[in-house]
């Protein structure tokens, strides 16, 4: 199994990362490799369920995920899908001074060894690419408030 962990600071208040890491229909709009997602089923205010579609090259994959929202320090997303042996993604967003610490832990452990092969060689740079397009989609969200508030 491969965890991977990743933080940095992002200039941007932990709130606005956090409502758009919780915002997953848009992955597709920003997000490297997340093809598609769409929220099936909500709970509670705080608890959906998923269904995703990520793809690299000729490699697409359908799976569904349960996301628990700990607003506004957490997230955690699951997957007990029959793809993966082992899935989970574990956001945390803490106060800094001018903005925010994101972190990221992630784990996918799926049942075919050349695609976790695969999965073993993009997984750190998954996890930094994932911070680094939710800290632009968020710079470009507030651009675009503000000049809509002009």
């Amino acid at each position: 199994m491969t965890i991977h962990t990743e933080s940095r600071f992002v200039p941007v208040a932990p709130e606005t990362v956090f409502d758009l890491v919780a915002d997953v229909e848009r992955y597709p709009g920003f997000l490297p490799m997340w093809k598609a997602a769409r929220i099936r089923k909500r709970e509670s205010g705080s608890v959906y369920y998923t269904e995703q579609r990520v793809g690299v090259g000729p490699i697409n994959e359908r799976f569904t995920t349960k996301t628990v929202l700990g607003r506004p320090a957490w997230i955690e997303v699951t997957s007990h899908d029959r793809l993966f042996r082992e899935f989970f993604i574990r956001w945390h967003f803490a106060p800094a001074e001018g903005g925010a610490r994101v972190g990221v832990e992630l784990c996918w452990q799926v049942h075919s060894r050349l695609l976790q092969q695969g999965i073993d060689l993009v997984l750190p740079k998954t996890a930094r690419a994932m911070i680094g397009a939710f800290e632009h989609e968020a710079k470009r969200g507030m651009i675009l408030q503000r000049a809509y508030a002009t």
